[in-house]
């Protein structure tokens, strides 16, 4: 388990809260990734390579799309 990037990942959720919060952007599933990866770091269990992939990239792609210019 790569302990470091885990909370790496939980960190940028949660720094990226607010942001999308007070752009009135739904959070559930960034709260769902945060707490699935807390859990696995609580319970020293796996998250594959895939799924920290895919939560990074969720992660970046809110905030890539809450800095896209404005319409």
């Amino acid at each position: 388990m790569n302990t470091a990037l885990i909370f790496e990942l939980i960190e940028k959720g949660i720094t990226l809260i607010p942001t999308l919060v007070n752009a009135g952007i739904d959070i559930t599933d960034k709260i769902q990734h945060i707490k699935t990866l807390a859990e696995a770091g609580k319970n020293g269990t796996m998250i594959s390579d895939a799924d920290l992939a895919k939560i990074r990239a969720d992660f970046d792609a809110d905030l890539a799309d809450f800095n896209k210019p404005m319409e």
